[in-house]
């Protein structure tokens, strides 16, 4: 009954908005392949992005920077191996030792120069071991002025002392600093990854949107045209279901 009603009005009326919007879905089938986020591959320099039709996103480096990253990484692996193993106490009697053998000729001669000059002018003094001066084995006795190039010599290897061991750990700090900036760089290296695939994701959005923004505009006119359709058909029943009121009444 309903078919026969509908086909009735359809035959007096036409099919107002209804072909033309039937039209329209059919185009908006066609269109929402390009609407919708499609599998893409991106390349620059940096490397290649992309999305797979099984839904999968890739990243990959160029190989100059994958190269990049392995030797930023493994450095840093070293540094921080180095630091780890590290021993603070030992780096200071390395480098106090390797100091003090550079003064000991100094002192040595030092050391003979004062004793040519004392004994040289036969003045003899305090009865002290020249050897626990610095003087050397077999010196004899020495005076006042041997006692005070002993304890000048001896306060020379205690700062040399101190100064060894800030070195030391100047050098492990200067170590842990460096593994760090290695292990930013790396990190920094590995983030253009993630940079690569959201450049992909913001084009292929860009894209999809473009997509939609030119179907809304190809289907909007259809859509007006449907609704205009649609609005005179309405007018016209109505028109008509007055005019058989009127004339039912009139009879």
């Amino acid at each position: 009954m309903g078919n026969v009603v509908g086909g009735i009005t359809n035959a007096l009326f036409g099919k107002g908005g209804m072909g033309t919007m039937a039209g329209a879905v059919g185009r908006a089938k066609e269109l929402s392949s390009g609407m919708r986020f499609n599998p893409y591959t991106v390349r620059t320099a940096t490397g290649t992005t992309g999305y797979t039709d099984d839904g999968q996103f890739y990243s990959e480096l160029s190989q100059p920077y994958q190269d990049l990253l392995g030797t930023t990484l493994g450095g840093a692996e070293n540094l921080f191996g180095q630091f780890a193993g590290f021993d603070p106490s030992q780096r200071a009697t390395e480098v106090y030792q390797e100091q003090a053998a550079l003064l000991q000729p100094a002192f040595e001669q030092q050391a003979v120069q004062l004793q040519n000059r004392l004994f040289g002018g036969g003045r003899l003094g305090l009865r002290l071991a020249g050897e626990s001066q610095g003087l050397g084995a077999g010196s004899g006795m020495v005076q006042p002025d041997a006692l005070g190039l002993g304890q000048a010599q001896q306060q020379t290897l205690a700062q040399l002392a101190a100064g060894s061991r800030q070195q030391a750990f100047g050098e492990q700090a200067q170590l842990g600093q460096m593994a760090a900036q290695a292990l930013q760089s790396g990190m920094g290296i590995s983030g253009l990854e993630q940079s690569l695939m959201g450049m992909g994701l913001s084009a292929e959005q860009a894209r999809a949107a473009a997509e939609m923004g030119a179907g809304q505009f190809e289907l909007s006119p259809i859509l007006s045209q449907a609704q205009m359709q649609e609005g005179r058909r309405s007018s016209n029943m109505g028109f008509f279901g007055s005019m058989v009121g009127a004339a039912v009444g009139g009879a």
